[in-house]
């Protein structure tokens, strides 16, 4: 290649899964080209704007070649920086893309190609028990004024309690368990690098935790400059804004969703009655639309049954956010809306190019709140796993 080769490794040391989070969260373009001991031909996979689009080995590409390369546990990679043209054969999120590919490892579905023990990824290692444990990139001392250490069982949050504190895990793990009537619920774990308290913490109204979060063995947490981040989230437009509280407000009702999966009480529908599916061809790929007037359901297809994932309202937004790494609709959820539906577009370059100029700490504490969403989404999934009738 005549390209511009800007990182060079090896997979044994940093996993297919936190390489593309790597790339994903720099919006990096170009060739990823993976090479192997263990196989005659190089792999490649395609990125855009931080976005795998493409995968190819030995003449065949798309998703089902990219999933392959997640066994390839020791292949020396190499990235290089150029424009892409190919033709988006992938269309899942890059954060689906990571969590399904290292699952399928897991389960003995991907075979391993190479001597080095696969290394966990970060977005996706579980405990004993089977709970997702979500770490962060690395932590930015210059945001952190001051220390917390927590000893094993000790709340750091509270669910229902008031509270604008932010923090960042330095070591050691949590757990965010959600209160529900039949009892407490872990919906996953966080560590280091990963952030209590999120978006939600920035409304100008009063911030109610909507889990408890407690410190499982002893933990050390950094204190986030809070007025230094409020002041850079007062100047960030209207449109940012309103993207990052319908995160904040989809991830909240997955969680509970989630909840109640654990419990068994979940709604499944075979039609989803008065509403309409929304098509999105008829809108262009540069734009996500913000909710004018109606409501939106969010629902995934389990066999021939959905399950309501979240329902959104006026100035919440659908449409994938490729530089979030989003992972519901169009993909790999549905969306269904109410009559009379309207929305408005808003401009997925412009809002780039301004999340671009945000702080690494403020990135990377958005990119948190995604990451989280994607691997609830998943657990929830995950712990249906079979047919369940109303």
């Amino acid at each position: 290649m005549n390209s511009n080769v800007v990182l060079k490794g090896s997979l044994a040391f940093l996993n297919l899964g936190e390489l593309l989070q790597l790339l994903g969260m720099s919006g990096s373009s170009g060739i990823l080209k993976l090479t192997s001991n263990h196989t005659e031909h190089s792999g490649f996979i395609y990125m855009m704007d931080g976005n795998p689009v493409d995968a190819e080995f030995q003449g065949t590409k798309g998703q089902d070649v990219l999933n392959t390369f997640f066994g390839w546990v020791d292949a020396e990679f190499e990235f290089s920086e150029e424009k892409i043209l190919h033709r988006r054969t992938i269309q899942k999120s890059r954060m689906e893309i990571i969590l399904d590919g290292l699952r399928m490892v897991d389960d003995g579905l991907t075979h391993k190609i190479g001597q080095a023990s696969s290394k966990k990824s970060s977005v996706d290692i579980k405990d004993a028990s089977g709970i997702p444990i979500i770490k962060g990139p690395l932590v930015d001392y210059l945001y952190i004024v001051d220390e917390d250490d927590f000893s094993d069982g000790q709340e750091i949050v509270v669910q229902s309690k008031f509270g604008n504190w932010l923090w960042v895990i330095l070591e050691g793990t949590v757990a965010v368990v959600r209160q529900m009537p039949g009892g407490p619920v872990t919906i996953n774990k966080l560590s280091e690098g990963a952030f209590i308290g999120g978006i939600g913490s920035l409304k100008e109204k009063t911030n109610i935790r909507n889990a408890t979060v407690c410190a499982v063995g002893k933990v050390q947490l950094g204190v986030i400059d809070f007025h230094r981040i409020m002041e850079e989230f007062s100047k960030i437009s209207q449109d940012l804004k309103q993207v990052l509280f319908s995160l904040d407000k989809r991830l909240a009702q997955v969680t509970t969703v989630c909840a109640n999966v654990h419990f068994k009480k979940i709604k499944l529908h075979k039609t989803m009655e008065d509403m309409q599916a929304f098509s999105f061809s008829e809108h262009p790929e540069d734009k996500i639309l913000k909710i004018v007037s109606g409501r939106a359901v969010i629902a995934k297809q389990i066999n021939d049954h959905f399950i309501e994932l979240c329902e959104l309202a006026p100035e919440d937004v659908i449409g994938n956010i490729p530089f979030l790494g989003t992972s519901h609709e169009p993909h790999s959820a549905m969306v269904f809306v109410s009559d009379p539906f309207q929305v408005s577009s808003i401009d997925l370059i412009d809002l780039k190019e301004e999340y671009d100029e945000l702080s690494q700490t403020f990135k990377n504490m958005i990119v948190h709140t995604s990451t989280s969403l994607s691997v609830t989404t998943g657990r929830l999934m995950d712990m249906i796993k079979k047919p369940v009738t109303q």
